[in-house]
């Protein structure tokens, strides 16, 4: 069985919509992806409801909270206090639209990130264990796993593991895709799909057989165009609008 895996999906509608199609493609040429995974669902991008409609009414679709997901939910339990403390970390604009987004999402759609969206994932595929997770899988809300580290820092990562369960594969967001083998499991970041944060890079998604552990990087496109323009009509800032084209490092 194959299952596929995008992160950092950002509340982007359209790039779900063309993981989906191409999931749908494999398939139909024999592939047998049966799950897709999201780690990372809501963030900067103008379809917070859509995404929730779709990914909640779907049998094969499964999510992990990202570190916009969690401030999302709880936005209405944020005081004055905490509002600055985020302020420090994230420009005005940014918190401006993680509040847009717990606002469009209203009730049921707040509910369903609370309560149904979990921080990670585990499953048994019978030959094999699989951890998904956002972030560092010790810190979900504000750990990163860092790209293009040395092995040493990913078997120190992954060997920590060991003192509770010993994972096949860990499948954790990042904003590059990439695969590290190591003495304690495999690592597996399929890159960011929603919106690409470092320039030069592409929507991406991963594949993964999850007997073998074989895997590869599907890249894909959506009309940025038409995201400019829901940024617009919705009246978000037009700061997410040179993110979406240049992306923010």
């Amino acid at each position: 069985m194959k299952i596929a895996v995008a992160s950092n999906l950002h509340g982007n509608l359209l790039a779900l919509e063309e993981i989906l199609l191409k999931v749908e493609k494999l398939n139909k040429a024999g592939r047998n992806v049966k799950k897709i995974y999201l780690l990372g669902i809501l963030g900067f991008l103008p379809y917070p409801k859509e995404v929730f409609k779709l990914i909640s009414e779907s049998d094969n679709i499964f999510a992990t909270m990202g570190k916009y997901d969690h401030i999302i939910a709880r936005w209405d339990r944020i005081d004055e206090e905490k509002r600055e403390e985020l302020g420090e970390k994230f420009p005005e604009f940014v918190l401006e639209v993680l509040e847009w987004n717990w606002k469009v999402l209203g009730s049921e759609g707040r509910k369903w990130l609370k309560n149904d969206v979990p921080p990670y994932i585990t499953e048994n595929f019978r030959s094999n264990e699989f951890f998904f997770v956002y972030g560092d899988p010790f810190n979900p809300v504000d750990g990163e796993i860092q790209p293009a580290k040395s092995t040493s820092y990913y078997e120190k990562l992954l060997s920590q593991f060991k003192k509770f369960k010993n994972y096949d594969v860990i499948v954790a967001a990042g904003r590059k895709s990439y695969v590290v083998e190591t003495n304690y499991g495999k690592l597996i970041c399929p890159g960011s799909a929603g919106l690409q944060s470092i320039k030069g890079t592409e929507p991406i998604f991963a594949v993964i057989d999850t007997k073998t552990t074989s895997m590869e990087f599907l890249k894909f496109d959506f009309d940025k165009t038409e995201v400019e323009r829901r940024i617009k009509e919705v009246g978000l800032p037009e700061q997410l609008i040179e993110l979406l084209y240049h992306g923010y490092l």
